[in-house]
C-alpha cells in the first residue's frame, strides 16, 4: 500500500499552449498493482491547439516519453522507462491509428474520435513505472517525466536510446552510467531538447508502507 497525498489526475479538455521551460511539479497518483508500481497522471500541455488540429493532417506525429523513478537524495534512477507513441490519420478509413511501443512491446489502437485519441496521447493510466522490489518500503521517491513532441532522430541521440532501451529487460541503470548522471541533467541535457516541444514534470514525493 502507498501512503500518499495526491490529486486525482483529471483530463481538463483544454490543451496547454505554453512550451515548458523547466520542471513542473505535478501531483500524481501512485498505486501498487501486482508486482509493479503504477502511475496516473497527464501531460496535456505537450500539445497545443495547432498540434491538435494537425492530428487530422495525415502526417505522422510522434511522442517520446522518458519516465525515471528516483529515491530522494540520490542521483541515479532506480527505474527507467522509454515509451514511443506514433499516430497517423487514415484518410481512407477516417480513423486515427496509434502505435504504442514500450517495455511490454508494441500495440496498435484505432480511434474514431480525435478527443479520445488526445486523452490516450497525453495521459498515463495505471501505467507501470517500476518493479516493487526496486522501490523500497520507507524511503521517499519521486517520478520524473520528460515528454517530447516530434523529437529529432539522429546519431546524436544514440546514447540516450541505448540506455533507455535497457528498460525493456531491466529496470535499473548501472550506477556507472554517465549519460543521465544526476537528476539535474535530465532537465538540462540539450539532447532532450531537440524536439518541437518538451515538457518536464516531477511528481510529489511518495513512499511505500507495509501492508
Amino acid at each position: 500500500m502507498l501512503a500518499l497525498t495526491f490529486a486525482t489526475a483529471v483530463f481538463l479538455g483544454a490543451i496547454g499552449s505554453a512550451q515548458a521551460k523547466g520542471p513542473k511539479t505535478r501531483k500524481m497518483r501512485f498505486v501498487e498493482r501486482g508486482r509493479s508500481l503504477t502511475v496516473n497522471t497527464n501531460f496535456t500541455e505537450l500539445l497545443d491547439s495547432e498540434n491538435f488540429t494537425a492530428l487530422s493532417s495525415g502526417f505522422p506525429m510522434r511522442i517520446v516519453l522518458h519516465l525515471l523513478v528516483y529515491q530522494d537524495g540520490y542521483d541515479t534512477p532506480v527505474a527507467v522507462q522509454r515509451m514511443r507513441k506514433r499516430v497517423v490519420y487514415d484518410l481512407w478509413d477516417e480513423t486515427y491509428l496509434l502505435e504504442e511501443t514500450g517495455p511490454g512491446g508494441t500495440r496498435e489502437i484505432r480511434f474514431g474520435s480525435r478527443v479520445q485519441l488526445l486523452r490516450r496521447l497525453t495521459q498515463l493510466r495505471r501505467h507501470p513505472i517500476a518493479k516493487l522490489e526496486d522501490v523500497g518500503i520507507g524511503p521517499h521517491y519521486f517520478l520524473v517525466i520528460v515528454a517530447q513532441l516530434n523529437p529529432v532522430e539522429d546519431a546524436e541521440l544514440a546514447e540516450m536510446r541505448r540506455w533507455l532501451s535497457k528498460s525493456s529487460s531491466e529496470s535499473k541503470l548501472n550506477s556507472s552510467s554517465s549519460f543521465f548522471g544526476s537528476f539535474v541533467s535530465v532537465f538540462a541535457n540539450p539532447k532532450l531538447a531537440k524536439a518541437e516541444r518538451v515538457v518536464r514534470l516531477r511528481s510529489q514525493p511518495f513512499y511505500r508502507v507495509k501492508q
